[in-house]
């Protein structure tokens, strides 16, 4: 498995400014832009509420824990973890954008 990047390396990678705070990991969902906000698991029943914004995605301190979860909730194969940094008036998700064409959530905003 690889190092997980640092919250500096991420920075600088995607050019963001040193001031923004690193507030984890989310599980985001391409196809349909949204994030995993709520999930419970047990022998008998997975039980996943989405929803559009990142600011409610439930985070996770550490990209092996995220990984952990995707596995445990069998969503390897349509979602993906990615890192989200505030950076005051918004909050940046580095995520794969929407397979399907633009995105149908309102609160998408690409940057370039």
């Amino acid at each position: 498995m690889a190092k997980e990047p640092s919250q500096f390396e991420m920075k600088k990678q995607f050019n963001l400014p040193e001031d923004a705070v690193f507030l984890g990991w989310v599980i985001h969902h391409p196809e349909n832009d949204e994030y995993v906000v709520t999930y419970t698991s047990n022998e008998y029943m997975t039980n996943i509420g989405w929803g559009l914004s990142p600011e409610k995605a439930k985070k996770f301190k550490t990209l092996k824990k995220t990984n952990s979860v995707i596995s445990d909730l069998e969503i390897g194969d349509k979602s993906e973890a990615a890192p989200a940094f505030d950076l005051g008036k918004t909050i940046v998700v580095l995520a794969e954008r929407p397979k399907n064409g633009p995105s149908a959530n309102p609160l998408r905003t690409v940057f370039n």
